[in-house]
């Protein structure tokens, strides 16, 4: 996901592969790649366009901490929400940042 996160255009697996391999004692293998970029497909966290014979990738969440958000609210829902509210009221400081973000979001 760095090699994607750190790149300013969709990336093909070659790409990928390359980024991940440079400094590697045991380079991996163009198909481990493609399996797992593939998989990240599958599951959301990466998009995938046809760029000629291929696909090219990126990702589909600008960070880390934005997709570790998304899956906490994918398996927890409501309940994850509830319980980060509750948090939130306990800390004045992390209250007022959360209501100041959401008066800012579009």
């Amino acid at each position: 996901m760095r090699v994607c996160w750190n790149a300013e255009h969709p990336v093909t697996v070659r790409e990928v592969l390359d980024g991940l391999n440079k400094g590697r004692a045991q380079p991996l293998a163009y198909t481990t790649v493609m399996t797992v970029m593939s998989r990240l497909a599958e599951k959301d966290v990466l998009n995938r366009t046809t760029q000629g014979r291929s696909y090219a990738y990126s990702p589909a969440v600008p960070d880390e901490a934005a997709l570790a958000v998304r899956e906490v609210l994918r398996n927890h829902g409501d309940a994850a929400i509830t319980h980060f509210a509750a948090e939130a009221v306990l800390d004045p400081g992390l209250r007022d940042r959360l209501r100041r973000l959401l008066e800012e979001s579009p």
